[in-house]
C-alpha cells in the first residue's frame, strides 16, 4: 500500500506565535518565512532591495527524506526598483486532505504589479516524490512602466522584457570551501537541464563554471536537475509553455537559480500567461541518463587559465581547479584569481614542493594574486564578534623593483565599491632568499562585512614567488 498524504498548516508557538509549517501527518515539510534577513544573506541574496523576503523554505520531496531544497520566492522581481516584496494575504485550502493549495499574495510598495503564487502539493505514489506544483501569476496594474529603459528591467534585442519569478536555492550546495570542525558534506557535482533544443545541458559544480551561458528554453515538462546523490536529486519542471518562456542564470555565489520568463510588451497589458513549475524528486535513472546525454562543457577560462590554483587556508599551492569539472575532493573552493600583468600559477620552482604563485614582470604598477572568499558568507563556518584573521606566506623576490612585495588582507563587502584599506606585511625590494611574512585582521569586522580578501602583491618590476601560505583564524583571547 503507498503513502497516504494528510497536509495541514500549523503554527509553531514560541514567546509568541511563530513559524508557519506545511505538514503531512506529523511530518513537517516546509517552512513558510517572512522575516529579515540579515547580512551579509542579504545584500549577497536579495542586493539589499528586500529585507523582509516571503520565501518557502527547507523543503522535503520524499516522506521521512531530509530537507533537499532551502528556498522558494514566492514573489516577483520585475527590476531594481520594482518588486512585490509587500505580503497581502495568505490563503489555505484542502487542510486534512492529500491535495493542499496555499494561496500568497504579496505586492510591490509602489503599485505596479500584484503577484498571487499558487502552490498546489501532492504526493506521486509512483515515484515515491512530494509535488510541489507553483502558479506564479502575476497582474501589472501600470505596464506604461516597462515601455521604456527606465525602471532598469531586463529588455531583450527583440524588445521583450525578461522578468525574474523564482530564484531558488539548495540545501547543503554549495560545499563548503575550506574544510572545518562540523562541516556539511558534499553530495552533488552537477546541473543538468533539457533544453528546447532538444540538447542536455550541464555545468560543473564549480564557482567559476557558472560563466558557461545558461539554458535559454526548455522542452515541455523539461526538467533542471541536481545531480547526482542517490534518491535525492531534486528537479525543477517547467509545465507546458512555461519551459518555451523559462531563461535560468545560476549564481556563482551560491548556484541559486535565477528563474526568468520572457514577455513582449503588449502582452503586459493583459492577463501575462503565467509561469508554473514543479519541484519534485528526478529518478536516479532519469539523472544518470541525462548526464550521460548530456552535451560537452564549453571552453572556461579566467584569464587565459583554463586551471586555477584552489584556496586551502593551509597551502602550497599543489593543488588546482580545472574550470570544466567538478571541484575536487571534500569542498567546494574558490581558486586564488590573477590581476595584472606577469601572473602565473609557477609548476617548477617553490619552498617547499615545485608550485608557487608568481608574478613577473619589467613594468610599474600592482599585480596580485586574490583571494575574496573567506567568509562566512561564502560557505565557512559562522563568525562571531571576536573573529580575526592571522596570515602568514613566504615570499623570495629577484630585482624587484617599486613599492615592493607583500601580502596583504582586507575586509569586503560583496557587490559594493570596496572601501577598506589594505592591512600589509612587510614589503621586500631588491633580491631575496625565501622571507616569512605575516599580517593580522582583528574582529569584530565592520558593519555589513561579507569577507575577508587575502592579497599576494607585487607592486613594480621584478620577480616574486609566494609559497606556504596559512591562515588561521583567531579570536580576541588568542592575541
Amino acid at each position: 500500500m503507498g503513502h497516504k498524504s494528510r497536509f495541514t498548516f500549523r503554527t509553531h508557538g514560541g514567546v509568541t506565535a511563530g513559524e508557519e509549517w506545511i505538514y503531512d501527518g506529523e511530518q513537517p515539510l516546509a517552512r513558510l518565512e517572512r522575516v529579515t534577513i540579515e547580512q551579509p544573506e542579504q545584500n549577497l541574496r536579495y542586493f539589499d532591495r528586500n529585507l523582509k523576503p516571503v520565501n518557502l523554505r527547507d523543503l522535503r520531496l520524499s516522506p521521512g527524506g531530509r530537507p533537499l531544497v532551502s528556498g522558494v520566492q514566492m514573489f516577483w522581481n520585475l527590476g531594481p526598483g520594482i518588486i512585490t516584496s509587500e505580503l497581502v494575504e495568505v490563503r489555505t485550502e484542502g487542510e486534512e486532505t492529500d491535495r493542499f493549495v496555499l494561496t500568497v499574495i504579496t505586492a510591490d510598495p509602489g503599485g505596479v504589479a500584484t503577484s498571487t503564487r499558487v502552490l498546489t502539493l501532492s504526493f506521486d505514489d509512483d515515484s515515491g516524490s512530494y509535488v510541489y506544483d507553483f502558479t506564479a501569476h502575476l497582474q501589472v496594474h501600470s505596464p506604461e512602466v516597462f515601455d521604456l529603459d527606465e525602471a532598469g528591467v531586463d529588455i531583450d534585442s527583440e524588445g521583450g522584457v525578461r522578468f525574474e519569478y523564482c530564484d531558488p536555492w539548495y540545501c547543503d550546495v554549495p560545499a563548503p570551501t575550506v574544510e572545518f570542525s562540523g562541516m556539511w558534506p558534499k553530495r552533488y557535482s552537477h546541473l543538468l537541464a533539457e533544453c528546447g533544443d532538444g540538447t542536455v545541458w550541464q555545468m560543473p559544480l564549480n564557482h567559476m563554471a557558472t560563466g558557461i551561458p545558461g539554458p535559454r528554453s526548455f522542452v515541455p515538462d523539461g526538467l533542471f536537475v541536481l545531480a547526482h546523490d542517490p534518491g535525492n536529486n531534486p528537479a525543477f519542471q517547467f509545465v507546458g509553455d512555461t519551459g518555451a518562456r523559462t531563461h535560468i542564470g545560476v549564481c556563482n555565489w551560491g548556484y541559486d537559480i535565477h528563474l526568468l520568463a520572457r514577455y513582449g510588451c503588449d502582452e503586459l497589458y493583459d492577463s501575462p500567461p503565467p509561469p508554473r513549475f514543479r519541484i519534485r524528486l528526478c529518478p536516479d535513472e532519469k539523472a544518470r541518463d541525462l548526464l550521460d546525454r548530456a552535451a560537452p562543457v564549453p571552453k572556461i577560462e579566467y584569464h587565459g587559465f583554463p586551471e586555477l590554483p584552489l584556496y586551502e587556508r593551509t597551502t602550497s599551492f599543489e593543488k588546482g581547479l580545472r574550470l570544466d569539472q567538478p571541484s575536487p575532493g571534500r569542498t567546494d573552493p574558490w581558486p586564488w584569481l590573477p590581476r595584472g600583468d606577469g601572473t602565473d600559477w609557477c609548476r617548477t620552482e617553490g619552498r617547499s614542493d615545485r608550485c608557487s604563485l608568481k608574478i613577473s614582470k619589467d613594468t610599474p604598477g600592482p599585480s596580485e594574486w586574490v583571494m575574496d572568499r573567506e567568509s562566512d558568507g561564502a560557505w565557512t563556518q559562522n563568525w562571531t564578534p571576536a573573529t580575526g584573521f592571522r596570515v602568514t606566506v613566504f615570499a623570495r623576490t629577484e630585482t624587484v623593483e617599486g613599492r615592493g612585495s607583500f601580502l596583504s588582507i582586507r575586509w569586503v563587502a560583496y557587490n559594493y565599491p570596496q572601501r577598506f584599506p589594505y592591512v600589509s606585511s612587510s614589503k621586500l625590494t631588491g633580491s631575496h632568499d625565501w622571507t616569512e611574512l605575516q599580517v593580522e585582521i582583528q574582529g569584530p569586522a565592520p558593519p555589513d562585512i561579507s569577507a575577508v580578501c587575502l592579497v599576494l602583491r607585487q607592486d613594480g618590476s621584478g620577480t616574486t614567488w609566494f609559497d606556504d601560505l596559512k591562515v588561521t583564524l583567531i579570536t580576541l583571547r588568542d592575541t
